[in-house]
């Protein structure tokens, strides 16, 4: 498949049974699995992927925790096993930004209706936890390193590749919220970040956008992208052109309804 372009399921199986025609379609998905893990190709979207080679340099996102972290994320698993929750900590902003967070949060984020109960359990065992802080409460109350924030977690979040820490998807878009999240990096750092993150790692476009539309996002992230950055979407075309056909195919349905 050709480097620059991006390229179906459909595309990639029929390329593989140019060579082999007995490939069946769990071998072609077995096929794709392979060059995933192998990072030699990443997908941008679902069922649409693009070739990752070493002049590219992209890969996919992965950060190595630091041991505070890691020792929150153990005690919540541990006291609350079923509930679903994401993480995140400051300092991963660090790889992105010019001005460098001196001081990290730990940001546990725990499904609708459990947030109080993780704020108790984590109020127990460690000096600096928030719940649901505003930014001037932040600012009032953390402590001098590893603070520790409870909050949501949105649904529809993007899922966890690792464990349960937050894909680079979500943290792009939480940084237009309204909320805590989007208002601790100074807003003249966010080219560099989004430019940055797509530069260097296989961003899933489609995932992202997905979340941005559940958080009332995408318009001014398209926006923004378009207008400040160097960014080039290769999924968002393809996006909005189905996008596109299903409006059509609303209006039509909405038409036949009301005469019925």
């Amino acid at each position: 498949m050709p480097v620059d372009e991006s390229f179906t399921k459909q595309q990639f199986s029929n390329k593989v049974r140019e060579t082999n025609a007995n490939y069946s379609d769990s071998s072609v998905s077995w096929l794709l699995s392979e060059l995933k893990r192998e990072q030699r190709i990443a997908s941008i979207g679902r069922g649409v992927y693009i070739r990752v080679t070493e002049e590219s340099g992209k890969r996919e996102y992965n950060y190595d925790h630091l041991e505070a972290y890691l020792e929150i994320e153990q005690a919540v698993s541990r006291e609350f096993p079923l509930i679903e929750f994401q993480m995140w900590e400051m300092y991963q902003m660090n790889e992105f930004v010019n001005h460098l967070f001196g001081r990290n949060t730990i940001f546990v984020e725990v499904e609708n209706m459990c947030e109080a109960s993780v704020f108790e359990m984590l109020h127990e065992r460690f000096p600096d936890v928030l719940f649901c802080p505003s930014k001037d409460m932040y600012y009032r109350q953390r402590g001098n390193d590893d603070t520790i924030v409870v909050q949501k977690l949105v649904s529809e979040a993007p899922k966890p590749a690792i464990g349960h820490s937050a894909p680079l998807e979500k943290l792009l878009v939480d940084l237009f919220s309204k909320k805590l999240t989007g208002r601790l990096v100074s807003r003249s750092e966010y080219q560099g970040i989004y430019e940055d993150a797509f530069s260097r790692y296989s961003i899933d476009e489609m995932r992202l956008f997905r979340y941005a539309r559940r958080r009332h996002l995408e318009t001014e992230i398209k926006t923004f992208l378009k207008e400040k950055t160097n960014v080039e979407l290769r999924y968002s075309q393809q996006e909005d052109g189905h996008a596109f056909k299903r409006d059509i195919y609303a209006g039509v349905h909405q038409r036949v309804t009301e005469k019925v």
